[in-house]
């Protein structure tokens, strides 16, 4: 608890010192290349963390284009505006795109600041020194314009520029080109290869821009490990092989130059997301294709147990892997109904001193009821929501948001500004 208190009463006096600071109305000449579906994926109001910054694309790519405003009135700087794109490459063609209006603006929070000023809530802060600390922590609005283009599927790894020109702002802005490197599947092989340690502590946020060439490369690492059978591991790759059709297809493509260790596992962790293998893979065999016939596509992991008397008593004991694959589906895919899922088992906070008194008498199957398994479901969410909390800045954004909907069940609420300094959630 006092750790988190520490680290927010830094933020604290960093944020009232900047907040001091004039700074003028400008928008800022550098552009910032993102993922077009970015915009669709964060909550519909309020703050948010800044996007994953793009220097590299990949074939099948969409993209938006961003510009950034700073000033005290800086979200009215964009009333107005519109901007041209064209693309200079000598292998791609498309635009110019004209008149683009922004298909959204959004203030822009330092990273971490949802965390320090949820403890300073928890702890008490007054309403008034907290909205002013809420705003002095957006010192930034981002606008997104979105070009309709996507990089061609059939492209070589080449260099391309963008060059924007804007209008209809109140003072003259002159952005600077940005250029960007295309990657291919093939570029990528030829990265050398992290090690599985390394891959797994890249697991601890959804990775929003993680190319199929990045991803196979991922997958054939992990693969050859023991870690592959692990719940959140299989899983992230089953998800995103089956959400991302690019990944999927790069990963047919090159089934036959893997290793011969890999390729059977990229069957099974295919046909754990549903893939018809016989359709994606003619050219195997019967008998090849009759060793996963048996293999049951994972279950929606967002379908949480709601325990009830009498419980399932194998349900409570998987209630963690499902949660793990819960989160595997939310790392590869972005998708807010995996997120939100798990902050609904916050619900059990009512009955998390139930299973502590379970858990002191040691009460075993026989004393084991409803009550108890939606306090360690509560427990286990917690502790994973606040690691996450800290480490996936997309997380903390619906977090924030979800703390502030008047829709959302008011223990979920209040359970969401405790989350930095619960006790229920310290690791010991």
């Amino acid at each position: 608890m006092w750790c988190g208190l520490f680290f927010a009463m830094l933020a604290r006096a960093e944020v009232q010192r900047v907040a001091g600071q004039e700074a003028s109305n400008e928008i800022l000449p550098r552009v910032f290349v993102l993922s077009a579906d970015w915009a669709e994926r964060i909550p519909p109001a309020g703050r948010v963390n800044a996007p994953e910054f793009l220097t590299t694309l990949h074939p099948g790519q969409k993209i938006a284009v961003g510009l950034m405003a700073k000033g005290p009135d800086r979200d009215r700087l964009f009333d107005g505006v519109r901007l041209t794109i064209k693309l200079a490459a000598p292998a791609y063609a498309g635009g110019p795109w004209r008149d683009l209006k922004p298909v959204t603006v959004r203030p822009i929070k330092a990273e971490g600041a949802d965390f320090a000023l949820l403890a300073l809530q928890a702890a008490g802060i007054a309403e008034a020194e907290h909205d002013k600390l809420k705003k002095a922590t957006a010192l930034v609005t981002l606008a997104v314009f979105a070009p309709e283009w996507s990089v061609p599927m059939d492209g070589g790894e080449t260099d391309v520029e963008l060059l924007v020109e804007v209008t209809g702002a109140a003072m003259p802005v002159a952005p600077e080109p940005v250029r960007l490197r295309i990657r291919s599947v093939a570029d990528w092989a030829k990265e050398p290869p992290l090690s599985d340690g390394e891959i797994s502590k890249q697991m601890n946020r959804h990775r929003e821009n993680l190319s199929p060439g990045q991803l196979l490369a991922w997958f054939r690492v992990m693969a050859k490990s023991p870690a592959l059978k692990a719940p959140p591991v299989h899983a992230l790759f089953a998800f995103a092989f089956k959400a991302n059709p690019a990944a999927r297809a790069a990963a047919v493509e090159a089934y036959p130059t893997l290793e011969p260790e890999v390729q059977p596992a990229l069957l099974w962790v295919l046909r754990l997301g549903g893939a018809d293998l016989p359709g994606l893979f003619p050219m195997l065999s019967r008998e090849t294709l009759a060793t996963f016939n048996d293999v049951e596509p994972l279950p929606d992991p967002r379908r949480l147990p709601r325990f009830q008397d009498p419980v399932n008593l194998q349900e409570v004991r998987d209630i963690g892997n499902v949660m793990d694959q819960c989160w595997a589906g939310w790392m590869a895919t972005g998708d807010k109904s995996y997120l939100r899922a798990l902050v609904g088992l916050l619900e059990g906070a009512p009955d998390f001193a139930v299973f502590k008194a379970w858990q002191e008498e040691r009460g075993g199957a026989k004393g084991l009821n409803a009550r108890v398994a939606r306090g360690l479901a509560y427990q286990i969410a917690g502790w994973s929501i606040s690691s996450f909390q800290r480490s996936d800045p997309h997380v903390a954004d619906w977090l924030q948001y979800w703390h502030n909907d008047p829709a959302v069940p008011e223990v979920i609420r209040q359970e969401i500004m405790a989350l930095p300094t619960n006790p229920a959630f310290q690791r010991k």
